[in-house]
């Protein structure tokens, strides 16, 4: 079967406009030819033969020129008859386009008109939807998490007024069932709800009045819920902004609280150290005993780490500001294997810097050499450590690696090596602080250079680079 309005329904394939042209064309021809057909058998009868020839020449022409007539005639009425289709057409294309401003005007209330008057109201429902839609669009737009719940609410009932032409409108934070509903009565302005839903959560209900000359569809409707579950889903982001703002707030707090607590106690336990150092030497010059040395060396780590506490500190206070002076970086690195007292691990250095010096802070260079040498010794199960120093001349740095035998560093840890408080999964007995790596790292970037991990070889253990600025010395 065919569809109903295509061409394959119409007879011999005509359109409806010939086929009304041929039907007018019939209906002015046919009844002249049968009143023609009816004389000349009149005349037949009356006239005879002769009589005959004539009249039926005559009503020929006749013929003739009706047919002309009725062609002409047939033509301009179908145009007319067709003109409103015509327009009705043209309208739905327009409409297709996206054109919705242009009515159909067509007179009398036959069934086109009252047909053009159905596509003229969809067309401005159509347009005030669109309307409707683009102010809920650019409403959903302009609502942002900062601006709050109570903001949100507020903006969302003016928005509501402004979009579907409302009286009032008003967000109210509770639980839907427990908010009346009120009956539309004939006359009155009418009544509106959408609940405010965010899945399975009900945040409450946008109520509101629209005019009673206002028409309310469930096309309405449909748009009113939507935009209150647009503005749902706003102020539930508001409230885990709000949240999240208050937990970041009160991090900030414990951090600066904490920060605090590291001043206070480093400070508190450089005093009692350096009280303990101090004895400790001059026992040593009256009584030497082997224990007094494992006092001093504990003593020593511990200042040490009370320094990478205060150093902590003050970097993320901003107040660590480097005095660069050049260096030998060969020395500073004998120095700080030294101060390690580890003589049972094999050392060795293998010095290619030419004579180049570094340019860096002496107590901070320290505490990273000393950072990264018993870590070397720590993690690398006491292997052989091995440091080696080049330098890049057309980059105007020194490079410094500390590599030791060890089993390596799992990838998992790699890369939150720098972090602070962080230590790798493998652990030795003395664990540490967790912050000799993050501090080593920030005292490098301040002294203008590098700390990084390199590649992992097999085979090999873990291999620490530093890379500071550096200038020729005297003998380069």
């Amino acid at each position: 079967m065919t569809e109903p309005g295509t061409g394959e329904d119409a007879p011999f394939g005509m359109g409806f406009r010939s086929r009304l042209t041929l039907a007018l064309i019939l209906a002015a021809v046919l009844p002249m030819t049968a009143f023609g057909l009816l004389v000349l058998a009149i005349g037949v009868v009356v006239g005879g033969p002769a009589a005959d020839a004539n009249l039926a020449r005559i009503l020929l022409f006749g013929l003739a020129i009706a047919v002309l007539l009725a062609v002409f005639v047939s033509y301009l009425l179908a145009a007319d008859l067709t003109r409103p289709l015509r327009a009705i057409a043209a309208a739905v294309d327009r409409v297709s386009a996206g054109d919705l401003s242009t009515p159909i005007r067509v007179g009398g209330d036959d069934e086109l008109a009252r047909l053009a008057e159905s596509h003229n109201r969809l067309a401005a429902d159509l347009e005030r939807r669109n309307r409707e839609l683009g102010r809920i669009l650019a409403a959903i737009e302009g609502a942002s998490p900062r601006d709050g719940v109570d903001f949100l609410a507020g903006k969302a009932a003016l928005d509501a007024q402004a979009a579907f032409g409302m009286i009032d409108a008003r967000v109210v934070f509770a639980d839907p069932t427990t908010v009346p509903t009120d009956e539309v009565v004939p006359g009155e302005a009418r009544p509106l709800r959408a609940e405010l839903r965010v899945g399975n959560d009900a945040l409450g209900v946008l109520v509101g009045r629209v005019p009673a000359t206002r028409t309310w569809e469930r096309a309405d409707q449909d748009l009113f819920e939507l935009f209150a579950s647009e503005i749902a889903v706003a102020i539930r982001n508001a409230q885990l902004f709000g949240q999240v703002e208050a937990q970041n707030a009160q991090l900030l707090e414990l951090d600066a609280a904490k920060d605090d607590f590291l001043r206070g106690v480093s400070h508190n336990l450089q005093t009692p150290l350096t009280s303990i150092r101090a004895h400790v030497e001059q026992l040593e010059i009256d009584r030497p005993d082997q224990r007094l040395g494992i006092i001093a060396e504990q003593a020593e780590r511990l200042s040490r780490m009370v320094r990478q506490l205060l150093t902590v500190t003050r970097l993320e206070s901003g107040a660590l500001h480097p005095r660069s002076e050049v260096v030998s970086l060969a020395t500073r690195v004998r120095k700080a294997w030294e101060a390690l007292g580890t003589a049972d691990v094999p050392f060795t250095l293998d010095d290619r810097a030419g004579g180049w010096l570094a340019v860096a802070d002496t107590d901070q260079l320290d505490q990273v050499l000393w950072a990264l040498l018993d870590n070397a010794v720590k993690y690398g199960g006491r292997t052989p450590v091995a440091v080696e120093i080049v330098v890049d001349e057309a980059a105007s740095r020194l490079r410094m690696t500390i590599s030791d035998g060890g089993s390596g560093i799992a990838e998992a840890d790699r890369p939150r090596l720098f972090g602070r408080f962080v230590r790798g999964a493998e652990r030795t007995p003395d664990e540490g602080s967790g912050l000799g790596l993050y501090v080593s790292h920030e005292l490098c970037r301040a002294m203008g250079g590098d700390l990084f991990l390199e590649p992992p070889v097999p085979a090999h253990g873990a291999a620490f680079s530093v890379r500071l600025p550096g200038e020729p010395g005297n003998e380069a």
